[in-house]
């Protein structure tokens, strides 16, 4: 029987959390799965976990690294080697719901889906308190577009809405090589591109009232390590979602780089309290000022994004703890 789901994992230094995370791929009641992890050069002991596991089941693919890549080429590394129907991208201190690959992979099935967006728990770390949060269950969708197959780019004011995360579904693999559809390389935010671009070439998006991750947040460390100390990437993910709307109209156009740029404005204020806050404030500033101000008619003023933007370029300092990459 044919391999009905790829799950795709990038490694990197991840020892305290790889073993849950793999545990919850292997006991799911979906059994024609690979496991494709892509070690991108682990310093700590997640290669000798990645080792132990693939010995003991041989439906994990180890593929190594020689050199630090990012999770967005590792992803795509995946893509090259998958063999699945579709394709899952799970992230290495996340782990699966019980028994939700299975459910989600029918659900995909039954609609023909392109794309499966699905619902996620949000894991604190620091309190192991289990919550939902809007983005991540998919609270702004209404509820009469569950489980119907819709074209991304009569939805897009919703898919505005949701979290873009590749961990949030299932992506048809057919679709991602025929539309040769990859992510960019950006050592982080290397996600929101390949999600507009996936959603704005799919023809069957489907949302689904299923659960199937558990997503962990407030790690220690991981926001200067990620997207704070790494600005610049967003600069250069928004070029790279901004050639994705050339041609597109204009009111679809205004509002996906609205989306984007609430993005960056929520990590400037991330990026408030570290030691990059002063740099990164610099860099926005530079960014808006010679940014291309025509989806908007040249008047971006009363832009929700911009009036956090400039609060947050005049807020005092404060301590910030989250999630990086």
């Amino acid at each position: 029987m044919g391999i009905k789901v790829s799950v795709i994992i990038p490694v990197y230094n991840v020892e305290s959390y790889l073993r849950p995370c793999l545990d919850s791929v292997l006991e799911q009641n979906l059994r024609e799965i690979e496991v494709l992890c892509v070690d991108d050069c682990s310093s700590d002991h997640s290669t000798d976990i990645l080792t132990e596991y693939a010995l003991k089941d041989r439906r994990i693919t180890v593929i190594q690294n020689s050199a630090n890549q990012g999770a967005g080429q590792c992803r795509n590394l995946g893509i090259e080697s998958a063999r699945g129907e579709y394709c899952f991208f799970l992230d290495a201190d996340d782990w699966l719901a019980k028994g939700s690959l299975e459910k989600v992979y029918r659900e995909a099935c039954r609609t023909r889906a392109d794309i499966l967006r699905c619902r996620a728990f949000d894991y604190d770390n620091q309190t192991g308190v289990i919550f939902r949060t809007k983005h991540n269950a998919l609270k702004h969708v209404p509820f009469f577009l569950f489980g119907r197959a819709l074209d991304g780019t009569r939805i897009y004011p919703v898919l505005a809405k949701i979290c873009v995360a590749p961990w949030g579904g299932l992506v048809r693999r057919e679709l991602l090589i025929e539309q040769q559809i990859r992510f960019n390389r950006l050592h982080c935010v290397n996600d929101r591109s390949f999600f507009w671009e996936t959603a704005l070439k799919a023809r069957r998006i489907v949302f689904s009232r299923k659960t199937l991750v558990y997503y962990r947040t407030n790690l220690a460390n991981s926001l200067v390590g990620g997207r704070v100390r790494n600005f610049a990437c967003h600069f250069t993910s928004y070029e790279l979602v901004e050639a994705l709307c050339a041609g597109l109209p204009p009111r679809m156009q205004r509002l996906i780089l609205d989306a984007e740029l609430f993005d960056l404005a929520n990590w400037l204020e991330q990026s408030n309290g570290t030691a990059y806050a002063e740099r990164n404030c610099v860099l926005v500033r530079q960014f808006v000022e010679t940014m291309d101000r025509s989806p908007w008619r040249g008047d971006i003023m009363r832009r929700r994004w911009y009036r956090r933007i400039l609060k947050a370029l005049r807020e005092e300092p404060k301590e910030k703890h989250t999630r990086g990459c």
